[in-house]
Parts: C-alpha cells; sequence; structure tokens
C-alpha cells in the first residue's frame, strides 16, 4: 500500500531524514518506532504531504504521491490522526463525524439530501451514530468537543478519520498523554479498526485497512504491529517481524539505551 524509495528531508541545513527506504504491506500493522528526534513524525508528514519530500519517492497503491497536496491523498485513500487530537472543538462530537462524513460523500460527488438543508439525513446520522458508538461516545454525542477528556477527543478524532473510510490509517501517538485503562482501551478499538462491520469491527464491509502507528508505549507496539521499523537520527536501523527487533541488540542498545531498560522489551 505504502511504497518509500530514499526518502530526504531538510529543513534548511539540517538534514532530518536520510534515505528512508521500507514498504508497507496491505492489512498488516506496521509500527515506526525510535528515540525522540529520530524523524518519525517527519516521516509521517511525508508519507501524507503535509511536507514534501527533498528527495525520493512515495508510492500509495502503486501511484506516486510524492508531490501530491494532503487533502487529494486523503481522497485517495489515506487518513491521519495526531499527537495532539485535531477535532472541531466549538461542535458537539456528533456534528464532528456528520461533517466528515458529509465530506466524503461531496468529494465523491454525492449526497443524501438537497443541498439546501440545515440537517444531516437520515443515513449520514445514523452512520456517525454508529461511528462514535464504536469508539464509545455514544453517550456524549451532544457534548461539545471542547469539554470531552483528553482520551475522549483521541477517540472523536478516531470516529472523525474513520468516517473518511481510508484505506491506510496513519495514527501519531494514538496512546500519548493517556492513562493506562485508555491507552488499553485504544489497542483495543485499533484491533477492531482492522476488522470488518460483519465481524463486529470498524472497517466498512469489504476494506482491508492498513495501519501505519509510531508510538512509545511498547506493550502496545508489540499487542499490536505485526512489523516494526527502528528510526535513530533520522535513518532506518532495523525493520522486521516483531520478534526479530525484540531481540535486535543494535536496537536495544540505540532506543532503549541502558541496560536495566532491556526489560520493557522482555515485557
Amino acid at each position: 500500500m505504502i511504497e518509500l524509495d530514499r526518502i530526504t528531508k531538510s529543513y534548511g541545513p539540517i538534514e532530518v531524514l536520510h534515505g528512508i527506504d521500507a514498504r508497507v504491506d496491505e492489512g498488516e500493522v506496521f509500527a515506526i518506532i525510535g528515540p525522540n528526534g529520530a524523524g518519525k513524525t517527519t516521516l509521517f508528514k511525508v508519507m501524507t504531504g503535509e511536507s514534501l519530500a527533498n528527495a525520493g519517492t512515495v508510492r500509495f497503491d502503486g501511484q506516486d504521491v510524492t508531490r501530491m497536496p494532503p487533502h487529494l491523498r486523503i481522497r485517495a485513500g489515506m487518513g491521519r490522526t495526531f499527537q495532539v487530537a485535531r477535532v472541531f472543538n466549538p461542535l458537539t462530537a456528533l456534528d464532528n463525524v456528520v461533517t466528515a462524513i458529509e465530506a466524503r460523500k461531496r468529494a465523491q460527488g454525492r449526497t443524501d439530501h438537497a443541498w439546501w438543508a440545515i440537517r444531516p439525513s437520515a443515513p449520514t446520522r445514523d452512520e456517525a451514530m454508529g461511528l462514535l458508538e464504536g469508539v464509545t461516545l455514544a453517550g456524549k454525542a451532544k457534548m461539545q468537543a471542547a469539554d470531552l477528556s483528553h482520551g475522549d477527543r483521541k477517540r472523536l478524532e478516531l470516529a472523525v478519520t474513520l468516517a473518511g473510510r481510508p484505506r491506510v490509517l496513519m495514527m501519531d501517538e494514538p496512546t500519548a498523554g493517556m492513562s493506562p485503562v485508555d491507552r488499553e482501551q485504544v489497542s483495543h478499538l485499533i484491533r477492531r479498526v482492522m476488522k470488518p462491520e460483519t465481524e463486529g469491527g470498524l472497517s466498512a464491509p469489504g476494506q482491508k485497512l492498513t495501519v501505519i502507528m509510531t508510538e512509545h508505549d511498547m506493550s502496545v507496539i508489540f499487542g499490536l504491529a505485526s512489523r516494526i521499523m527502528v528510526m535513530n537520527q533520522g535513518k532506518r536501523i532495523a525493520l522486521g517481524p516483531v520478534e526479530d527487533i525484540r531481540n535486535d541488540p543494535h536496537v536495544r542498545e540505540v532506543y532503549l539505551g541502558k541496560e536495566d531498560q532491556h526489560e520493557e522489551l522482555d515485557a
């Protein structure tokens, strides 16, 4: 679904990414880890078009999207959540999701009601409530987004992103700043995201969703990822299945540092 070929990114004289190569397969959970400043978020921005690479190629489902603007990548099937949830604070949780659904339908050239209607159609409202129920926010549908807790805002952002029916879901630190209970709930949601609605999941029928995520909590990574790429100082230092990364001595040294921290990889 995603191919990165020799991606280089600089900010002025500072080179942040140094020739990153990677391939993300359809239907997998691909995790990107590394210490602070490794270049993970910059790589995310290059993949989603928020920031353009200085050199290299980004392909999405075989199409070269290296110079494609973010909104067109979203229409092509990319979805993105952020370290700090980005939602419409003045709107209710329900209206946030309705807005995303209507944006998707208009981009597809279709709508459920006349252009002058002031309320969402029944199908749009039902879909929005279904997404809120899926992220355990149905009971807070009428609350303003600004009044939701940090964890609830992250869940709302996920519902808004899923409303676009992405084929690739990119999650930047999905459990950042959360309590252990909230982290477990978000991990459960990500597992549900990978399953179609017919199996009790949150993905659209017939869809095989791919997830790319960055995360500092290793228990979340090891519980979800099928493959992991490790970055350090803008370079890829390892890529492979979870067990290979867990046992890689270079990863232990660079990413975890001190010997007494290695227990985290074995947890």
